[in-house]
């Protein structure tokens, strides 16, 4: 009988860990594929999980664009993220983002 109790409770503890871990936040680095705006731009980003902004961020573009590194923690699940580029050639656009695990995600902008 104590042999069966404890077997469920290790599997037990097993188990809340599991769910634990899942719902930890992750540590994701977006990346954005700039093109060159030709002058200092602005990229603003929302993610989005369901109607709820859980994010946003206004990152400095050079005018020589290229790649934009944005690190945030987020729980695993689905989420959208919008983006909106100024300057001289504006631009906007959305993305569907997916996290399970932690790691690098890369966008490529383009107007």
């Amino acid at each position: 009988m104590r042999l069966v109790a404890r077997a469920l409770a290790v599997v037990g503890a097993l188990a809340l860990g599991a769910y634990l871990l899942r719902s930890s936040p992750h540590d994701v680095t977006l990346v954005y594929g700039v093109p060159a705006p030709g002058q200092p731009a602005v990229l603003e980003v929302e993610i989005r999980r369901g109607a709820e902004a859980v994010r946003r961020a206004e990152l400095a573009v050079p005018a020589s664009g290229g790649q934009i590194r944005h690190p945030v923690r987020l729980p695993s699940g689905d989420y959208s993220l919008s983006w909106s580029l100024s300057g001289s050639r504006p631009a906007h656009g959305a993305f569907p983002l997916e996290i399970r695990e932690e790691g690098t995600l890369v966008f490529p902008l383009s107007p």
